[in-house]
Formats: C-alpha cells, sequence, structure tokens
C-alpha cells in the first residue's frame, strides 16, 4: 500500500481491503507513519460499512485519525481517498449480503433517506420511508432489483415530506401500509413495540422510540451486522427536534440509551436525514460520538428547550396528508 506520491493502485487496494477481510482478529497494522495504514483502515471500514465520503471524513475526524486530521504531508493521500467514495448526491448505495438486497435512496430537497429492502431467497421487498415525489424512482428500483413490494413502512408521521405510501397502494393494491399505533394515523397495519413485518425469509422488528414524536418507531433488522432504522429518532451525530407534534426530550434520550445504544455496537444506524453528506453511522460511534445524546439527562432537556428552531416548512401540508398516509382516496 504505497503513499504519496506513488497512490495505491485498484489492485493494490483492493489486496490490502481482501487482507483485513480474511486476517485473523485481533490484528495489527502498522507503518512508518501511519499515513498508509490510517488510510488502509479507514477506506476498509468505509467500503465494508458502505459510508459516503462525508461519513468517512466524520469518523477520521471524531477519533483524530493521523493522517486525515493532522498531517502536514498526507494531504495527497486524503484526496485519493476521497475519491474512493461516493459523495451523497452520487450515493446510491446497494448491498447484496447473506439473503439481504438493500439499498439506499436520497431525496437532496429534504435531505430524506429511503430504503428498499428485499429477501433475496422469495424476492419480496419493504420500503422505508419514501417520498411521494420520488415514488416512480422508488417503484423503478425495485422493479430493477427483481423484487415485488410488500409494504411500504414508515417511521413516524413525517412533517417535512409526504409519504409515498397511499399513491404507491393505489397503484398497487397488493401493497400494505404500515406505521405506529401510537402515531393515530391511518395504515393497513398498525404495529406496536415487539410487532414484525415480515419480508420472504427476513423481518423487521419494531421498537417504540418516541420522543421527536409519540409515535416514532425504530425498524430493526437482525444480520452481521444488524441495520437500524431510526427515523428522525437517532441521526448522525444528532437527533430530531422535539418541540412539535407531541414530541418529548426525555423520552426521545431515555428511548435512545435504553433501546438503541443497548444494541450491539457494530449495528449500522440508518437515519431518516442528513444534512452535511453522511449517510450511515454505527451504534458505537453515536454512544462516543454524538455530543446532544451524551449529555446529561437533564443537560439534553435543556439543550432541546433552547434549539429555537424555525417552524418546518412543509409541516402544514405534510402532517395532515401523512395522517392518512396509507388510505388516500
Amino acid at each position: 500500500f504505497p503513499g504519496p506520491p506513488t497512490m495505491p493502485s485498484e489492485a493494490q487496494a483492493a489486496a490490502v481491503l481482501d487482507a483485513l477481510d480474511s486476517l485473523p482478529r485481533p490484528l495489527m497494522m502498522q507503518c512508518t507513519s501511519g499515513m498508509r495504514v490510517g488510510a488502509a483502515l479507514l477506506l476498509w471500514l468505509a467500503k465494508r460499512r458502505g459510508y459516503s465520503a462525508m461519513s468517512a471524513e466524520q469518523l477520521a475526524t471524531d477519533t483524530n485519525l493521523k493522517f486525515y486530521v493532522d498531517c502536514v504531508r498526507c494531504g495527497p493521500m486524503r484526496e485519493w481517498l476521497k475519491t474512493q467514495l461516493p459523495a451523497l448526491d452520487t450515493l446510491c448505495a446497494q448491498t447484496h449480503a447473506d439473503d439481504l438486497i438493500f439499498k439506499q435512496l436520497y431525496d437532496p430537497e429534504t435531505s430524506t433517506f429511503t430504503y428498499v429492502l428485499g429477501c433475496g431467497a422469495t424476492n419480496e421487498a419493504v420500503l422505508i420511508d419514501p417520498v411521494l415525489e420520488h415514488k416512480d424512482r422508488d417503484l423503478r428500483t425495485i422493479n430493477e432489483l427483481g423484487l415485488q413490494l410488500r409494504y411500504v413502512v414508515n417511521t413516524h408521521c413525517h412533517a417535512d415530506h409526504i409519504t409515498s405510501g397511499g399513491a404507491i397502494r393505489k397503484e398497487l393494491p397488493e401493497v400494505r401500509t404500515v406505521i405506529a399505533e401510537a402515531s393515530g394515523a391511518k395504515a393497513d397495519v398498525h404495529v406496536r413495540d415487539g410487532d414484525q413485518v415480515k419480508f420472504g425469509k427476513l423481518a423487521l422488528e419494531a421498537i417504540a422510540t418516541p420522543g421527536h414524536t409519540d409515535g416514532c418507531i425504530t425498524w430493526l433488522l437482525q444480520g452481521a451486522p444488524s441495520r437500524v432504522f431510526t427515523g428522525d429518532t437517532l441521526l448522525i451525530r444528532g437527533c430530531g427536534r422535539t418541540d412539535f407534534q407531541l414530541g418529548n426530550a426525555g423520552s426521545l434520550y431515555d428511548n435512545v440509551h435504553s433501546k438503541i445504544f443497548s444494541l450491539p455496537v457494530e449495528t449500522l444506524v440508518y437515519p431518516g436525514h442528513d444534512y452535511k453528506g453522511r449517510n450511515v453511522s454505527t451504534v458505537d460511534e453515536e454512544k462516543r460520538f454524538n455530543t446532544r445524546l451524551s449529555e446529561s439527562r437533564e443537560g439534553f432537556i435543556k439543550l432541546m428547550s433552547e434549539l429555537n428552531l424555525p417552524y418546518p416548512k412543509q409541516i402544514d401540508a405534510a402532517v395532515p396528508a401523512n395522517m392518512v398516509c396509507g388510505t388516500q382516496d
């Protein structure tokens, strides 16, 4: 794995990534200055977790990775690493792991992530947090992956965009919409804590995490690693606001710490939004580096009460529409 002025070739980088996959643990990595080994480690983590360039930069900054944050001569290596990872506006992360077919999609207008999850054995699929304006894109993606949509699942009743659940159901009557019973919104299926949405051999487990709204659900997909879809409850190095839709800062804090931060540290965290080009994190990263949620409970409640955030631009249209997300006439 060479360093400046010669950058690693595609074959050299691939060989190192393969080695990091296969070498036994615990594993010690070493080079003369820490530059090449730091780049190799960050590239491996980013590739295996599906990080965008900004997610990788966030991790490097938070862990004070020397070659990225404190090395005058490491600029060429940093720039090379950025070329190996996608920016969020070009990101369309897709993975096939075990029986899972997974694709992450993005709406730049509302900074919303939508997720396609499919069972490779049966081709049954679910769609998490879809945006109305991207209905055709999402259905086209599902078709291109050879999947059959069974459920449209929402993490909560959104205030910043309108779900496409009802529009999809009109087009595909066999599709069922899913939301938390506590949300008060209409849907074909209402779930409570511990309920499952099964698609083929896979299942999403509902974890009730009210706080951002009173009807927030975090969806857990068990695997190696597991994946958790947190909506606005837990964002990358942040969390959703708690000043409307019966939000409660204390409840959000308690639920994140007891129900999400208690998951295995390697669990991948997929948020509902990101505004800085990041796309995925881990439970370990958020426990260590989420400055809001590392506050004391009292400090967090005080912080959230003093945010003074502007009124959401689409809330007056989005919330009434999303309250009937699965049964629009």
